[in-house]
């Protein structure tokens, strides 16, 4: 992942919609109150005619944002969305928007003495300037949320380096041939304590100890890692096939449990069924149930019962 590109929830599905709704509810306030400054804004709540076609302009402009964001969320994973990327998307919506406005402003209510290109320039530069302050705010919170989850994920690493640290310094010659030796033995039995998740593009991104790991859940062309940090659950999101990163934690024990879900059996503290839906919960109140499908049933309770101590 290119240093320039954006954060990842600007693309991210899950997030389309309430981006969508925040522009569409702050470009209502916007032209509520530009409209007594502006000949060309023709919308109303009054006349029957008009308020019909503000309801088609905004229903076309949500269906215009609506196709661009899931286009763009469709190509992420083979166009890297960089910044200049994203910032010439957002002008072709504007202009998209801004070309459905001139077009049913010239053909509908047209301004006496004002020719279309001048209208379709009103409309360029309105459009962009409304769309450019939520476009704005909503970048700005995407890039300090994902400021912060790498902040989280590297004093996590930090932490953890800190503990072997101290331990190790505290370790004499033969300790220290013993841990080796205990390193050497993990290593052989395919067990290992720490795993290191990797991008689409091989970079290492977060190197976690597999007992912080609770589970991992696919979201569009993003795995989103959570892990205990702090006593407290923790997410980071990772670009990254859930193919790629399950190949990452074979022999651990992270087991998938659903298309969309890797968790790491030795936190489940209950597995249960409701209407005919198998489902699980890790021994962390705070995360929700995990769904488990019928397709990886049978190889879950197989990887629980290998983890059962012997009788």
């Amino acid at each position: 992942m290119s240093y320039s590109e954006i954060p990842k929830f600007l693309v991210s599905r899950r997030y389309i919609s309430l981006v969508i709704s925040f522009i569409v509810l702050f470009s209502v306030i916007f032209l509520l109150l530009y409209r007594p400054f502006s000949l060309a804004v023709w919308f109303s709540t009054n006349d029957t005619l008009r308020f019909g076609f503000t309801l088609l302009f905004y229903v076309g402009a949500i269906v215009i944002l609506i196709f661009s964001r899931w286009l763009m969320n469709a190509l992420q994973d083979r166009l890297t969305v960089t910044s200049s990327t994203y910032i010439w998307w957002i002008m072709g919506e504007n202009l998209l928007i801004s070309l459905l406005y001139t077009l049913i402003t010239v053909k509908l209510f047209p301004v006496e003495g004002v020719a279309t290109p001048a209208i379709a320039v009103r409309a360029l530069l309105c459009v962009t300037l409304i769309l450019a302050i939520p476009n704005g705010i909503i970048a700005l919170y995407a890039a300090y949320h994902s400021k912060c989850e790498e902040l989280e994920a590297t004093q996590y690493q930090l932490q953890q380096i800190s503990t072997d640290y101290k331990i190790l310094k505290n370790l004499k010659d033969s300790e220290i041939r013993s841990a080796a030796e205990a390193l050497h033995i993990a290593k052989q039995t395919n067990m290992p304590r720490m795993v290191s998740l990797y991008d689409n593009n091989n970079t290492l991104r977060l190197t976690i100890n597999i007992d912080s790991l609770y589970y991992l859940e696919s979201e569009d062309n993003y795995v989103k890692v959570h892990y205990k940090h702090n006593d407290k659950i923790t997410s980071y999101m990772l670009r990254c096939r859930t193919s790629t990163i399950e190949k990452s934690l074979e022999g651990t024990t992270m087991v998938r449990c659903h298309r969309s879900y890797i968790v790491n059996i030795s936190k489940i503290r209950f597995l249960g069924e409701e209407h005919r839906m198998h489902y699980l919960s890790l021994d962390d109140e705070s995360i929700r149930h995990i769904p488990v499908s019928k397709t990886y049933y049978a190889s879950l309770l197989d990887a629980l019962n290998n983890t059962l101590p012997k009788a």
